[in-house]
């Protein structure tokens, strides 16, 4: 088991930890999750509310991965865009994905008032263009919002509007989410972790599986010092899926994503640097991501390595990319720098459903993680505990190919669109 990575997050608790023990010996269970992050929490949450036993086991710690490190950013959305979804899959299909991504954003505010979850909640998420040509991109965006989906939560803001709510003149306007907001990812995982206890969730950390074995009425699942019966079992791994395949592996791909964390603003930059407290993502293909802290730090994110290689050089670009974001923190240097996997799909959608009768999933939330991990978690459980499987239909109609090139291949080929479309962000801004 490895011990939480160093970062802000985790020295910004003001809480303590809960240890909880290794699987050791045999269990049963009516519902067995594997993955202790947002995912995996959601849907023990959501299943034990429905009466079923349920246990969930970690390799690591609760909130060790993703769920404990991301940005904590939230926007409706289910993937880089729905308008350009409905060319394949319909109206019908596009507008039960536009609505599920809204409740997603709604439940999170369920789920801190239903368990008092102190986690630093935040309103308003702002998409800043980085280009001319974006601003149209988004025109069309909010007109199919309103026209089609009955959409009128979001708005077009100025380059000048954009730049007071920001604090540089670096975006030509943007696309602001009423609904959207940021919170601290850790606090929200743990308080998660809270409520599964709450409800007589058995968690167990430090319990890596290594085998899954499907019979006709039960799945077994092992671990190096036990092992669990189940007549369903959950696989809510993301980027950490891992050996454990159940044929959906080649679905996602794994990516480094970098962040950093600077001291507290002085109270002059306060006044100019998001002075809106609005969490911000540009447009880049290669983005910049970022936020201001309960305590006034900048939290920001970028640079990506398809190589799984951690590099100091790539995560040192993150503070350079925040400096030219903002010039006025050129003195301002990263108390925090930390990096971790994401899981992407290609076409940028999670891909939620079954791999069998017994075994569901959901992984390859591309960036959308925050808010679409907790609706995951109550689809997952609906249509375990009563069948109800609409939602889950939904995601199914989404066709997800498989990365290309294989596993000894992916990667080269990966680094090579991911260089040329960083190419198109330079002569395009």
């Amino acid at each position: 088991m490895q011990d939480y990575p160093n970062s802000y997050y985790i020295d910004s608790l003001d809480r303590k930890l809960i240890h909880h023990p290794s699987l050791k010996d045999s269990y049963e269970c009516d519902l067995c999750i594997i993955g202790g992050g947002f995912t995996g929490l959601s849907t023990a949450i959501e299943a034990s509310k429905k009466g079923l036993k349920v246990i969930l086991l970690e390799q690591n710690k609760v909130a060790w991965g993703a769920s404990g490190r991301n940005g904590g950013q939230i926007g409706p959305d289910i993937s880089n865009g729905v308008e350009s979804l409905e060319k394949k899959y319909g109206f019908a299909t596009v507008k039960s994905l536009w609505d599920i991504s809204l409740d997603a954003v709604k439940l999170i505010d369920h789920r801190i008032n239903e368990f008092e979850i102190q986690c630093d909640k935040k309103s308003g998420n702002l998409s800043a263009a980085t280009n001319q040509a974006k601003i149209q991109d988004f025109e069309n965006e909010i007109n199919y919002f309103q026209r089609k989906l009955d959409y009128h939560s979001s708005k077009i803001l100025s380059k000048d509007e954009v730049s007071k709510a920001v604090g540089t003149d670096r975006y030509f306007g943007g696309h602001l989410y009423h609904e959207g907001g940021h919170l601290h990812p850790l606090k929200y995982a743990l308080g998660l972790a809270d409520a599964a206890l709450s409800l007589n969730v058995e968690i167990f950390e430090d319990s890596k599986v290594i085998k899954i074995s499907e019979e006709k009425d039960y799945v077994e699942v092992f671990t190096s010092s036990g092992f669990v019966k189940a007549k369903n079992i959950a696989l809510c791994c993301n980027a950490y899926l891992e050996e454990i395949d159940a044929g959906i592996k080649s679905k996602i791909m794994p990516i480094i994503n970098y962040m950093i964390a600077t001291k507290p603003l002085d109270e002059d930059l306060q006044k100019t640097i998001l002075p809106s407290d609005y969490c911000v993502c540009d447009t880049n293909f290669d983005l910049n991501y970022y936020r201001l802290s309960y305590d006034k730090r900048m939290i920001f994110g970028g640079g990506v390595s398809y190589s799984l290689k951690h590099s100091e050089k790539l995560a040192k670009n993150t503070e350079r990319r925040m400096m030219k974001v903002f010039p006025n923190l050129s003195d301002v240097k990263a108390e925090y720098i930390w990096g971790g996997y994401v899981g992407i799909t290609v076409n940028r959608t999670p891909d939620i459903g079954q791999s069998s009768q017994k075994i569901f999933y959901a992984h390859g939330f591309s960036g959308h993680g925050v808010a679409l991990t907790g609706i995951a978690g109550k689809i997952i459980a609906n249509s375990i505990v009563s069948g109800e499987k609409g939602a889950l239909e939904t995601f199914e109609k989404i066709k997800h190919k498989n990365f290309p090139g294989g596993r000894l291949f992916r990667m080269p080929l990966l680094v090579t669109i991911s260089a040329l479309q960083k190419m198109t962000d330079i002569f395009n801004a």
